[in-house]
């Protein structure tokens, strides 16, 4: 939990965006195809999840980091908000002390806000459901903290072990989050699209009768990993990987 940043007091208020062709584009896709791309994808850890309000987001980050329980810069951020933006929100996980409230997201909302992301605790659910701003969050508590600072608008923050640059774009439904840096965006849509044709393809050919085990080779990839098994003096199980490494670390012994 960091109680400082080196840009602490600043507010940048501008932000490279990225192509909002490109951010519609990656909003069509679920988390978990974005996740499985292969490409420079950052994947929210667990304990920060949908909390209130639309159970769906995609939009171009507009970075906060306070001082944990400290609302004078989330307070602030509506100002520098733009129609499509997400507002993330490192508030260093703190949890008894929330940071955005109804308030907060009502304004978010007024300035064309698509979601909020808090690495930390919000605080009247029912209002945010009311607003429908999308908001996730690692908990709630009902109780806020103080009021005067530090805090920076638009500078590089963590959420959940993820790096988030202003002008990255974050993606969030039901089954987690993820972040792309706005550089690798085209890439990442253009691999995900890819994912989404070979999931396709699985259903379609399940739904003609193939079992999942033809579909996917399984047989193929069970019985590949078998053959690096053989029984030991002992009756256990040894893999050919496990033995070569125990004979190399038997030969650096005996040169030693």
């Amino acid at each position: 939990m960091s109680k400082s940043h080196p840009d602490q007091w600043s507010v940048h208020e501008l932000v490279d965006r990225p192509e909002a062709d490109l951010v519609a584009a990656l909003g069509r896709f679920p988390t978990t195809q974005i996740a499985d791309c292969g490409g420079p994808v950052g994947v929210v850890g667990p304990g920060i999840g949908w909390t209130a309000g639309g159970t769906e987001l995609c939009g171009v980050a507009v970075t906060l980091w306070t001082k944990p329980g400290d609302i004078l810069f989330v307070l602030k951020s509506p100002d520098v908000v733009h129609p499509g933006d997400v507002l993330v929100v490192d508030a260093g996980g703190r949890l008894d002390a929330a940071v955005v409230g109804d308030i907060v997201s009502g304004a978010l909302a007024a300035r064309g806000g698509v979601g909020l992301v808090v690495d930390g605790a919000v605080r009247d659910v029912d209002g945010i459901d009311e607003v429908g701003l999308a908001t996730f969050a690692r908990g709630t508590h009902p109780a806020t903290g103080s009021n005067t600072g530090p805090g920076a608008l638009n500078v590089t923050v963590q959420c959940g072990g993820v790096v988030v640059e202003p002008g990255d774009v974050v993606r969030g439904d039901r089954s987690g989050l993820v972040v792309v840096p706005r550089r690798h965006l085209a890439q990442v849509v253009r691999l995900t699209a890819l994912v989404a044709e070979r999931e396709e393809a699985w259903r379609a050919e399940h739904a003609g009768g193939r079992s999942l085990t033809r579909i996917l080779g399984l047989d193929a990839t069970i019985a590949a990993g078998r053959a690096t098994i053989r029984v030991g003096e002992d009756g256990a199980a040894v893999s050919v990987e496990e033995e070569i490494a125990s004979d190399e670390a038997d030969d650096f012994e005996g040169h030693a």
